[in-house]
């Protein structure tokens, strides 16, 4: 079978289709990569937005959260589930089409936001090799977001409530991350934010390999007063990973169960 042709790819590309036509999402959700990082380059100014950046990165990465909540809500509510389950599709299909379809606009999202910052605004980075580490790593956390967004979707009764709830998640835990606003807490290291705002920090800003220690906050460097920590970069990645892959097994068995919505 062609690898377009499968069910997945088949719903993936209509969604993607769907949300083209919607102008006023596509506005919202490129335009507002757009706005944040020129906001911010211009209150920060050059030297301190290398800094920032990777922040920036993931906090518009995690609005995918948003996004799938709301998508998969309107799925559940409009009976699309219950008609799923009798039909060849399933929902499995579904899923795999969703997690394509918002990852592919994840992605879009970090693209832009790279050809505007270092491409346009001239943000200093280390390397492209480095650049496309941080992009797997953007890319990796967006779909742990999308896994927390389909959890979300799974208890909402409405993508209104859906919307509501995911904005009260991952707002509070953008900020206890320390990505928008860097601070020194241990409640950073329980966060999914932190792991992927840190590395992207250290391997395109400062440098660091996978062997090297990850810093308890990206004050770094002279006068800064992040620590290192036990766990490499490489550790870090893996944490990272775990994250996404916990979220969308989780998110997989709570939107494969059978109930009635």
């Amino acid at each position: 079978m062609n690898f377009l042709e499968s069910k997945p790819i088949q719903i993936a590309i209509k969604n993607i289709k769907d949300k083209i036509r919607h102008w006023q999402y596509m506005v919202f959700t490129l335009g507002f990569a757009i706005m944040f990082t020129l906001m911010f380059y211009f209150f920060l100014g050059r030297e301190e937005f290398q800094y920032g950046f990777p922040g920036m990165i993931i906090y518009t990465t995690a609005a995918g959260t948003t996004s799938a909540a709301v998508s998969f809500a309107v799925d559940k509510t409009s009976g699309m589930l219950e008609r799923l389950d009798t039909m060849p599709t399933g929902r499995k299909n579904l899923f795999l089409g969703a997690l394509l379809s918002e990852t592919f606009m994840i992605s879009l999202q970090i693209l832009i936001m790279f050809i505007l910052g270092y491409g346009i605004l001239q943000v200093p980075y280390k390397g492209i090799f480095e650049l496309f580490i941080g992009f797997f790593i953007a890319v990796l956390f967006g779909i742990s977001s999308v896994g927390i967004g389909i959890i979300i979707s799974g208890i909402a009764k409405t993508p209104e409530i859906a919307n509501a709830i995911s904005l009260f998640y991952y707002m509070p835990i953008l900020f206890l991350s320390g990505s928008l606003w860097p601070f020194e807490s241990p409640i950073v290291f329980f966060t999914p934010p932190f792991w992927a705002k840190q590395i992207f920090l250290q391997i395109t800003v400062v440098g660091d390999g996978l062997l090297d220690p990850l810093y308890s906050s990206s004050f770094i460097g002279p006068g800064g007063t992040a620590e290192p920590i036990l766990i490499p970069i490489w550790g870090g990645i893996l944490i990272v990973c775990a994250f996404a892959l916990f979220f969308i097994v989780l998110g997989i068995i709570i939107f494969q169960k059978k109930t009635k919505f």
